[in-house]
């Protein structure tokens, strides 16, 4: 593997990386506060972020030689290779989508546990306790998040071939 297919590499698992926490995130969060507030102005900076998020995701996606060739990340080393032994582009990329997947998973399977216990226990009492509300929003977020890493988790393979195109 030379230099710039592992500096390639690194840049699109960043970038698979923060789309995944800028959408799942950082954009509910602030769905919420619309929910709960409505601003022109938050609708803005959410729109603005979102539009960021996106950008740089797809930068960082479909331009890395552009970005390697700017920076120029594949300079100044001693030799060109880089000896990882029996790893590939491809197998570098499925570990890091299979490792996305399971902190999303791990990340938001208590959440989601918490959330529905509470939703139970308002439920069950039949009354609405004092300061306690349902925040189904959340609840749902939680479960968009364990689907999607699950996604990845039992989809890495065909992610992985993906983000492994070579770009022209």
């Amino acid at each position: 593997m030379t230099k710039r297919d592992f500096f390639r590499i690194l840049i699109k698992i960043f970038g698979l990386y923060s789309l995944v926490l800028s959408i799942f995130t950082v954009i509910p969060q602030n769905i919420s506060n619309i929910l709960y507030q409505f601003d022109i102005m938050i609708l803005l900076i959410i729109l603005a972020s979102t539009l960021i998020s996106v950008g740089l995701f797809l930068i960082l996606l479909f331009k890395t030689d552009f970005i390697i060739d700017k920076l120029k990340l594949d300079k100044g080393f001693d030799d060109i290779q880089i000896n990882f032994g029996n790893l590939t582009n491809e197998s570098i990329l499925k570990l890091a989508i299979f490792i996305i997947g399971g902190f999303l998973i791990i990340d938001y399977t208590p959440s989601l546990l918490f959330d529905l216990v509470n939703a139970f226990k308002n439920k069950a009492t039949f009354s609405t306790i004092e300061g306690s509300s349902i925040d189904y929003f959340q609840i749902f977020v939680s479960l968009i998040n364990i689907v999607i890493g699950y996604l990845f988790i039992t989809n890495y393979k065909s992610i992985s071939k993906f983000l492994d195109k070579k770009q022209s």
